[in-house]
């Protein structure tokens, strides 16, 4: 099973305060200054590592740095942790109430994202009113009173075209999915009676000729410990018809027939790239899998896949579903793009002022390894199968 956040730590710190040997000092000469210096900063950052595994591993670390402090430094201490245990209180009053006018607000919304959902599978037509209010000021409707109209329905791919202004879920559609999502009807966010506890995405489909399933869901359950972390999520099972899954695809053959005589052809089914991979979260590979890829370094690569899927489901959450319309427009992507641009030029006058200075020196610290070469199983896009 995988093992939990603070327990990765301590085993990595752990291999990390192994006593590293010292070497003996030259008999002829004295070493360089520079390596005398490396040396010392090496020593120091072992001094600085074994400390972080003291914090870690001894429950009566601040206890017992309290007590070493001179008595009237101490006092003081004392007091700040005593405004901190009020500094706590109203926090956690502020949390209380926050979660409360979140769960008010999400009722207030509800009626409004049930009548966008309505417009946009043709279910009911926006009033004047409606219509005149999202209007922009000065708009000129083309003289097209004689065009012929196609008849279409509601607004035709309107959560398939939200999705694909985003770049980051545009990187998961494929050419193959299109056609199934023009039958996403609406997206909806149902956040848990304590919000900070998770939050579920339902996708609303019309009846299509790929999948029998009218909603897929995707759940995130979280925990609150010292800041909201992800438990674990959950997708579903699609009951993909004979022939149209989208996530594998068919692949033939040859292999040798069992007498050893000829050759037959056979069809195999290969997993490949969809959005409907979503639907399976990551899951951490077996040791029969992946026998000698290092434990540390499947626990890197499942992190890796599953804080990426988190931020998907989040920003599904959070950016796209309340604001749905300002990506179908492409308006909030063009906003996405001028809060980028921002960053851009702010991280380039930082890299100016630091060109100006002398670059600092190495401390040691270690760059973080590229995956084994044969471990890369886990890091794929998941297979979502039919169950």
């Amino acid at each position: 099973s995988t093992q939990s956040t603070w327990e990765c730590k301590i085993q990595v710190a752990r291999k990390e305060f192994d006593p590293m040997p010292k070497k003996k000092p030259a008999a002829k000469a004295a070493p360089p200054p520079e390596e005398s210096s490396s040396e010392e900063e090496a020593e120091m950052d072992q001094d600085e590592l074994r400390a972080q595994l003291s914090r870690l591993v001894n429950p009566r670390f601040a206890e017992e740095f309290i007590a070493k402090l001179e008595p009237a430094v101490r006092t003081r201490v004392h007091a700040l942790q005593g405004l901190q245990k009020q500094i706590n209180e109203l926090r956690s009053q502020y949390e209380t109430e926050h979660k409360a006018l979140e769960k008010k607000y999400e009722s207030v919304y509800e009626p409004f994202f049930t009548k966008r959902a309505a417009i946009v599978a043709g279910t009911i037509e926006p009033t004047p009113e409606e219509i005149a209010a999202g209007t922009p000021e000065g708009y000129k409707p083309s003289d097209d009173s004689n065009k012929k109209t196609s008849g279409a329905v509601g607004v035709p791919g309107f959560w398939y075209t939200a999705l694909s202004k985003h770049p980051a879920i545009e990187d998961m559609l494929q050419e193959r999915d299109v056609e199934c999502l023009t039958h996403l009807t609406n997206i909806i966010a149902k956040n848990f009676d304590d919000p900070d506890q998770g939050f579920t995405l339902e996708f609303h489909f019309s009846p299509n000729k790929f999948f029998t399933n009218s909603v897929l869901t995707k759940t995130y359950r979280l925990l609150s410990e010292d800041e909201v972390v992800l438990d674990k999520a959950e997708g579903c099972d699609i009951n993909w018809n004979a022939g149209q899954n989208l996530t594998v695809v068919q692949k033939k053959k040859k292999q040798k027939s069992k007498g050893g005589k000829g050759t037959r052809t056979v069809t195999k089914e290969e997993p490949c790239d969809s959005f409907f991979n979503f639907f399976k979260p990551p899951q951490l590979p077996s040791r029969e899998e992946d026998e000698d890829e290092d434990e540390d370094d499947m626990e890197d690569a499942l992190e890796e896949l599953v804080e990426a899927d988190f931020e998907i489901g989040q920003l599904l959450h959070s950016t796209i579903i309340p604001r749905a319309v300002k990506w179908f427009t492409g308006e909030a992507a063009e906003d996405l793009e001028d809060e980028s641009d921002e960053e851009d030029e702010e991280e380039e006058t930082e890299d100016s002022d630091e060109s100006d200075d002398p670059p600092p020196k190495s401390k040691g610290a270690k760059a973080k390894p590229a995956a084994k070469k044969g471990g890369g199983e886990a890091a794929k896009e998941p297979e979502c199968k039919q169950q």
